[in-house]
Parts: structure tokens; C-alpha cells; sequence
């Protein structure tokens, strides 16, 4: 009987770890991606981090990133499309080495500090390869986005950045493995328990009080924005009927014809801007590329559009995409013009970071700014806001409004809207960001939706939003990503730790 107790305890010990591994990937395909419950992004790392430390370093190590790379799968089908062939499972693989580098890390130099301090080498790894990523990349995957439902606690965006929010959701997973690590001795535990729980307060009720005590007061400016889906379609289909696979194909072939075909689109969008004019709005805008423009018929483009704006006494942001005349040997321009209601323009504006894989020209990174009677107005391109330090920029010139012509598709609304919010918080300005295939949305500075309207859910695809005249000066403005670069300093501080006390002789 012993034995046979014996033998029925050894099967359970060795099926525990890798019921805890189900748990904690079924979680973990749940906190973050395209199907993300915020809560589960909290929870998933306490079980995967117990089961890494459960097993010897290779065997655990591994097994979690088969079933991490796995997972990745699910979480980012779609967002990553399969257009992309052999990139797709590429891509797959980077952004799950990304989420794994922080189990690496915890496996292989938590167990070499002591004490509480040992808890931070999880949190501080994610947010040092989140920025790196970052830096290259953009910020996607990052794990400070799936909180976007809980405005008090991303407030903390506003004095150290996204950074901070990854921060203390995964600072919870480690914190509390290593009260199961101490076996719950309160004694030992408590120290521990109550330097997070007073981070964790400090953060909620610094969020509480800026959203109640500090909430927008300025007048307000309403601006328009409009995505002129139905005006192409009779573009398209007549491109189509003509037999050319795409635009560029059009423009490679047969630019007379293209330009004749574009002509009255052009008309019909600047019908539809008149119709959005009333005495309340001041400001009007597209989104990313929808427009087409050969490089050849730009300027009288532009020309209408000053005519436009002065003869309604509007702004009027043009978003469009530009084909060269040297197609397809020359990069396109997706850019943007800003007309002042004296029909001049005031500014040209490239797309600073083309989407990976793209074939567009690179902008200068040079943020547009316009003084305006409504307050500082500057303007990036979809993507570009993936990029925390562009985005700073603005905030360091204290601009009041951005507007952000962009363009999304299905898998990734409205994740790709809800990120381009953190920078609104970050810096202190409100945004209007208008999209296809995806969720437009007007924010304040403190992430408060104004106005919004889905794409897929609407027939006009139009978004009319008041918006705070006035922006804020925030700690992150200032500061811009040190608390992320001091992350990283300290990745390297706890590596070097680890080695120092491994070839210090008697240890």
C-alpha cells in the first residue's frame, strides 16, 4: 500500500507542472494579441513562471517556448498577415522570443539574487526588450496595451510612459511566485507584499486623482474627419473592368487613363467635404492613402485644395498617396498637406516609418507643428505612432492636437487605435485619429473617448468630434523613455551581478 500511495503521489507531482503550464498558455493566449482580456495578461505569468522553476533549466525552458511560439500563433493570426508567406512564421517567431526573453531571464537570474530584489528581473527584462523592440520596430506586442480599459491605472503613462504599465502588470506574476517561493511565511513575505501593494496604490491613486481632480477645461474646437469609402468604389470598379490588377499597375501601364479615372473621385470628395461644413467646424481631415495622386497632377491636387480651404474659411488636412512618374523604379510618397484658411500651405508631411515591407520613401522624422487659434496642431501617419520617441516630440512642444490619417485593417481593430491613445496620455495632447477598416477615435490628453465611429459598422464614415483646445505638460514630455532606458540599465546591472558572483572564488 505504501508503495502504491507512493507511486499514485509521484504521478500527481509530475502531472502538477504541466497542468499549470495548460493553465497558464490557455491565459497567456488571452493577454494580449488580437482576443485579449486584460486581466489575463495579470494572471498568466504567475502560472508559467511556476512551471519554468518547477523544471530543470533546459527542459522547462524549452517546453514554454514551443508552447509560447505556439501560441504566438493564435494570438497574432491575422494581425500579421499570411499575404507576407514565409515572413508571417518570421515575425511569429521574433515577437515569441520577445514574450519568452522575460522567463529566460527570470529562470536563469532571479535564482541568483536574494531577497525581494530578485522580483524585479521578470518586470525589467520585458520593459528592457520592449523598448529595444520598440526602437526598431515599434511598440507592438507591447503588454502596457492590453490595459487600455483601465484609464486610472495607464495614467501612469503620463510621468514614465507605456513602460511603466508593462511594468507593474508583470511586476504582480513575479512578486507573487516569490511569496510561493517563501511558503507564504508571512515574516519573510511581508516586507515584499507591502512595497508592491504601496506602488500598486500610489499608481491607481495617482490615476484616480488626475482623471477627476484635473479633467479637460478649455474651450473646445470641433473638427470633421471622413473616410470617402463610397467615392472610390466607382474608381475601383472601373479600374477593374479596364483589366488592371491594382493602382500601380494602372499607373505603370496607362497614367492618361488613370488620371482621367481619379478625376472624379477627386470631385466627389471635395463634394462631401462641403457637406460637412457648418459654423461649428473649424478643421477637416482624411485618412491614410485612400486618396491616389499621380505624381504629375499633384500640384494642381493641391491647388484645388487651397481653393477649397479659403473658400469655406476651414483647415483642411489632405491625406494621400503619391505615385512617382518613374513607377515602379521610384518610391511612393504616403504623406499629408496642411491648408490654413487662407488656401496657403503650411506644411508637406512624409510617413516616417513606412510599415515593414512597404515600398514607400522614409520622411525626415521632422514633426509638422502649426499655430492655429484653436491651439498647437501637429499631424504623423498611422504607423508612426507606434513610435514613442516621434511622438514625444510632440509633447516636448507642448502641441495641444494630432491629428493621425491612418488606415487599419480587420485583425487589428481596434488594437491598433487603442495604442495610438497611450501617446495622447504620454504627452499631454488630444487626438483625432481617422481610419479605414478600423476604429476612428477622438481621445483628450487623458484618454477619454470623445467621439468614435467603427468602419465596419457605419455607413458614412463620418467622425465629428469637440476637442480640447488646450493640451497639458506631462512628466513623460519631459523625461521621454528613462524610466525604459533605466530598465535596461539594470538588465545589465542584475547580468553583471550574476556573473561577478559567479567567478568570485568560494561561490
Amino acid at each position: 500500500m505504501p508503495l502504491k500511495r507512493n507511486s499514485v503521489r509521484n504521478s500527481r507531482d509530475r502531472f502538477i507542472p504541466y497542468a499549470i503550464l495548460i493553465i497558464g498558455i490557455g491565459l497567456f493566449i488571452i493577454s494580449n494579441g488580437r482576443w485579449c482580456v486584460s486581466f489575463a495578461t495579470w494572471l498568466a505569468p504567475i502560472f508559467l513562471i511556476r512551471f519554468v522553476r518547477s523544471k530543470s533549466s533546459f527542459a522547462g525552458l524549452t517546453i514554454l517556448f514551443v508552447c509560447i511560439a505556439l501560441a504566438t500563433r493564435i494570438m497574432l493570426y491575422g494581425i500579421i498577415p499570411s499575404l507576407l508567406g514565409i515572413l508571417t512564421y518570421i515575425l511569429t517567431i521574433y515577437y515569441a522570443v520577445l514574450w519568452f526573453l522575460p522567463y529566460l531571464a527570470d529562470r536563469l537570474i532571479a535564482s541568483k539574487l536574494k531577497g525581494f530584489v530578485s522580483t524585479l528581473v521578470f518586470p525589467t527584462t520585458a520593459v528592457t526588450f520592449e523598448f529595444v523592440n520598440n526602437l526598431m520596430y515599434g511598440s507592438w506586442a507591447s503588454i502596457g496595451y492590453t490595459q487600455y480599459d483601465h484609464l486610472p491605472l495607464i495614467q501612469v503613462s503620463s510621468l514614465v510612459g507605456l513602460w511603466g504599465v508593462t511594468f507593474i502588470v508583470l511586476w504582480f506574476g513575479s512578486v507573487v511566485n516569490w511569496v510561493m517561493d517563501n511558503r507564504f511565511e508571512w515574516l519573510v513575505v511581508r516586507p515584499g507584499i507591502l512595497i508592491y501593494g504601496a506602488v500598486l496604490s500610489m499608481i491607481l491613486l495617482y490615476g484616480g486623482l488626475r482623471l477627476e481632480v484635473f479633467p479637460p477645461s478649455s474651450e473646445t474646437v470641433t473638427i470633421a474627419s471622413y473616410t470617402a469609402t463610397t467615392e472610390t468604389e466607382n474608381y475601383y470598379i472601373e479600374r477593374d473592368r479596364l483589366g488592371f490588377e491594382s493602382s500601380l499597375d494602372m499607373a505603370e501601364r496607362d497614367r492618361k487613363t488613370m488620371s482621367i479615372l481619379l478625376q472624379p473621385l477627386y470631385d466627389d470628395v471635395f463634394k462631401h467635404n462641403s457637406q460637412l461644413v457648418n459654423d461649428d467646424v473649424s478643421l477637416i481631415f482624411w485618412p491614410e492613402g485612400l486618396i491616389q495622386v499621380l505624381e504629375e497632377d499633384e500640384a494642381d491636387f493641391i491647388a484645388r485644395g487651397t481653393k477649397w480651404a479659403k473658400s469655406q474659411n476651414l483647415y483642411l488636412l489632405m491625406a494621400y498617396f503619391v505615385i512617382p512618374m518613374d513607377n515602379p523604379n521610384e518610391l511612393g510618397e504616403n504623406k499629408s498637406v496642411f491648408i490654413n484658411p487662407e488656401g496657403k500651405v503650411e506644411w508637406e508631411y512624409l510617413k516616417t516609418h513606412p510599415v515593414p515591407g512597404s515600398t514607400n520613401k522614409v520622411g525626415d522624422g521632422i514633426l509638422p507643428i502649426s499655430i492655429t487659434p484653436f491651439g498647437k496642431i501637429s499631424s504623423t501617419i498611422c504607423y508612426d505612432m507606434d513610435f514613442t520617441a516621434l511622438l514625444n516630440k510632440a509633447g516636448k512642444a507642448e502641441v495641444d492636437i494630432v491629428l493621425v490619417p491612418a488606415w487599419d485593417w480587420i485583425a487589428i481593430d481596434p488594437l491598433h487605435t487603442r495604442m495610438a491613445v497611450f501617446r495622447a496620455i504620454e504627452n499631454g495632447f488630444s487626438m483625432v485619429r481617422q481610419t479605414g477598416e478600423g476604429l476612428s477615435i477622438a481621445v483628450d490628453y487623458q484618454g477619454r473617448t470623445l467621439a468614435s465611429m467603427d468602419h465596419f459598422n457605419s455607413k458614412n464614415h463620418t467622425m465629428i468630434a469637440q476637442i480640447p483646445r488646450s493640451g497639458v505638460k506631462t512628466v513623460y514630455a519631459i523625461i521621454g523613455d528613462s524610466f525604459a532606458w533605466l530598465c535596461l540599465l539594470v538588465f545589465f546591472l542584475m547580468i553583471g551581478r550574476v556573473i561577478f558572483r559567479n567567478l568570485k572564488p568560494g561561490t
